[in-house]
């Protein structure tokens, strides 16, 4: 298995902890905002294995704050990775499973990519949006051609994601960030084990908390209005900052 992250500790105690399972991990130092880096990782595995069956986009950071105050490198930052990033993914690894006709690529959203659930994460919601397109539009090509296509969206999970995020636009964050209102975290498992159900089963759509978000997303298609209306009102109002 190959292992790909910016952050080479984690990586190596990740490849550590598998290897203790006996499974043959090779890590990989990557930065998915860099198409030398992306480009370089499959190389790498290639040279390693001769061949992919599963490709996982899974790199994500966050980013809060008024979308109208935030910079443009602010913007790029979530940008190239969130959503760019799975591009690159999709660029490097794509090719060689269409060849072999066969494979499956996962590309991690968000329940940010099925409605927008609050306004304090707009570039976020932005970014997990264009992965589900992006998922959605590429199962339509792939599928016919023996390459499978899912896109996790999982609600909160606990996981160290808050380490990297960041905040911009405002003086005192304390003024936009808001409580999320979502159902309470699984534990980071929970995904990966829905991640392999999902390929096994050949789904598309994975959540993590399917029950609420179905209904949600039944609500959102059968009337966006209402639902947009009812999620402003039961949102608090957003500070007009200066």
């Amino acid at each position: 298995m190959a292992l790909a992250d910016v952050n080479d500790t984690r990586l190596a105690e990740s490849a550590a902890a598998l290897e203790e399972l006996g499974v043959r991990a090779l890590p990989v130092h990557c930065d998915v905002s860099s198409d030398a880096d992306v480009e370089a990782l499959r190389d790498e595995v290639l040279d390693a294995f001769g061949h992919v069956d599963v490709v996982m986009n899974n790199a994500g950071v966050a980013l809060l704050g008024p979308p109208d105050t935030l910079s443009m490198e602010e913007w790029d930052w979530i940008l190239q990775i969130n959503l760019v990033g799975v591009i690159r993914g999709i660029r490097a690894f794509v090719p060689h499973l269409r060849h072999r006709g066969r494979g499956w690529v996962v590309n991690t959203a968000s329940v940010a990519g099925l409605y927008g659930y609050a306004w304090d994460t707009i570039p976020y919601i932005t970014a997990k949006f264009g992965v589900v397109g992006l998922s959605e539009g590429l199962a339509l090509y792939l599928r016919p051609l023996g390459v499978g296509v899912s896109v996790l969206c999982p609600g909160l999970v606990s996981s160290n994601m808050g380490d990297t995020a960041r905040i911009g636009g405002v003086q005192d964050p304390r003024q936009w960030i808001q409580e999320m209102p979502l159902e309470e975290p699984v534990t980071p498992d929970v995904p990966g084990r829905l991640v392999c159900d999902a390929i096994e089963t050949e789904r598309f759509l994975v959540l993590t908390h399917p029950e609420p978000i179905r209904e949600r997303i039944a609500r959102r298609g059968a009337d966006p209005d209402a639902f947009l209306a009812a999620q402003i009102e039961r949102l608090p109002t957003p500070p007009n900052l200066p």
